[in-house]
């Protein structure tokens, strides 16, 4: 290389005295005008510098020897790592999951010898004691105290989470917790797990399952008597008729029933009692006496009863004094009985009273008929006795007639029937009597 180098040297330097350049060519001078700036190096001079360039690779080659190696040798030393790394973990884990298999045949001899080993295990048997323990609690809450339907529907939904997680755990586990729990406690880790817990826990679940089927019984029964109860109000309200209207009071008294049977310790019985209190007082109001004292009820429609017995008796006048008798006194009775209502029962009073009105009004009227009847019967029976008088007394021979008498007396008898009132038995009678009267009036007036 030195060599080399000292012999560049010498071509390019050009020789003391102006000498020439090696291969006799003549160096021209700095100050010759002909220099070319662009002109071509010379074939030494390429092929020095390809020799240069060939020496500094060598040199590199020997300083970087894995630079030439293959990338294949790489992937393979990789792969091998990667094995005797995958082989060193797999052992231990591959022990770790057999050991902590679900088969007591397995667990038994490792949790009397190497209890760690069943640490990943038995943390998820306890991590799912914990959350079956969280979702029986919130679902105990839920269920005992609720507050809408609601609150049992996500209780209920709680209850089936926690009776998952807790069946999660196998009963070898719990018979067998005494041997894989000896290694725990002293390693700092929160164990929460007991049997007397898991089944403290699963015995919950249970009567929470059972006071959410109460609780959901009591809602539907609920929900239909309130819909009986409202169908009867609606149809109360709608009936044109005593009978329709006695009909809807009667469902909506057995719906009210219906409600009062609902257990009062579920949320839908505390519901059901409020209501009740609430369309109890609802249906005295709208219904009246139906729905009140049975005790009222049976006075007032027995006063009824006799009100339309006589009504019924007294259709189609005249009738004689003694059925107008009859007819007053069934009045009577049922104004004797309106009058027993006491006072004390607010509403049944007031009714009473309102009928006392009208049943007085009736026997003042039948009453009036019975004296009319009876007077006319008396004035006709009057005028009949004068009548029969007259024409007794009335001589034979019309010249021995006074006329004036017999005119005096013919106006008697004509007053009698004149007091026979129309509406009595007697009255087309005494109109044919007083037609016949006032004939013999015109005669007798006429001869004079």
């Amino acid at each position: 290389m030195g060599i080399l180098n000292s012999m560049f040297a010498k071509k390019k330097s050009p020789q003391q005295g102006g000498g020439n350049i090696p291969n006799g060519q003549t160096v021209p001078s700095s100050s010759s005008p002909n220099l070319n700036p662009n002109s071509q190096p010379t074939p030494a001079v390429q092929r020095y510098t390809e020799l240069e360039a060939e020496i500094s690779k060598s040199h590199q080659s020997l300083a970087n020897p894995t630079v030439n190696q293959s990338p294949l040798n790489g992937f393979k030393k990789f792969g091998q790592r990667l094995l005797w790394g995958g082989i060193l973990i797999g052992i231990p884990v591959g022990i770790v999951y057999v050991a902590n298999l679900p088969y007591p045949v397995i667990r038994q001899p490792v949790a009397k010898t190497a209890p760690l080993l069943l640490l990943p295990s038995n943390m998820a048997m306890d991590a799912n004691f914990k959350q079956g323990q969280a979702s029986i609690e919130e679902a105990r809450q839920l269920i005992e105290s609720p507050t809408s339907p609601a609150d049992l529907d996500r209780g209920s939904l709680k209850v089936k989470e926690g009776k998952a997680a807790l069946d999660a755990i196998p009963v070898w586990y719990v018979a067998e917790w005494t041997d894989y729990a000896r290694g725990y406690y002293s390693w700092g880790y929160d164990w929460r797990f007991t049997p007397a817990g898991l089944q403290a826990s699963r015995i919950k679940a249970g009567q929470l399952e059972a006071k959410v089927f109460q609780e959901q019984n009591a809602q539907i029964e609920f929900t239909n008597a309130e819909t009986e109860m409202i169908n009867a109000k609606t149809l109360f309200q709608q009936a044109a008729t005593p009978i329709d209207k006695k009909a809807a009071i009667q469902n909506w008294q057995l719906a009210i029933d219906r409600l009062g049977k609902i257990p009062s310790q579920t949320m839908a019985g505390r519901r059901a009692q409020q209501l009740v209190i609430t369309a109890t007082r609802d249906l005295k109001e709208l219904g009246g006496l139906t729905a009140g004292n049975e005790k009222i009820v049976a006075i007032l429609n027995s006063a009824e009863e006799f009100a339309k017995q006589s009504a019924e008796s007294g259709r189609n006048p005249p009738h004689s004094s003694e059925r107008w008798e009859q007819i007053a006194k069934m009045w009577q009775d049922g104004i004797q009985r309106l009058e027993s209502v006491p006072n004390s029962d607010l509403q049944g009073y007031s009714e009473a009273q309102k009928r006392l009105a009208t049943y007085r009004t009736s026997l003042a009227e039948v009453q009036v008929r019975l004296k009319n009847e009876q007077k006319s019967v008396q004035a006709l029976e009057s005028a009949n006795q004068k009548l029969t008088y007259l024409w007794s007394t009335l001589p034979k021979n019309g010249k021995d007639l006074n006329r004036n008498q017999a005119i005096a007396n013919f106006m008697a008898v004509n007053n009698e029937l004149e007091k026979i009132q129309s509406g009595t038995t007697v009255y087309l009678q005494a109109q044919k009597i007083k037609l016949d009267v006032q004939n013999q009036l015109k005669l007798l007036q006429q001869a004079q």
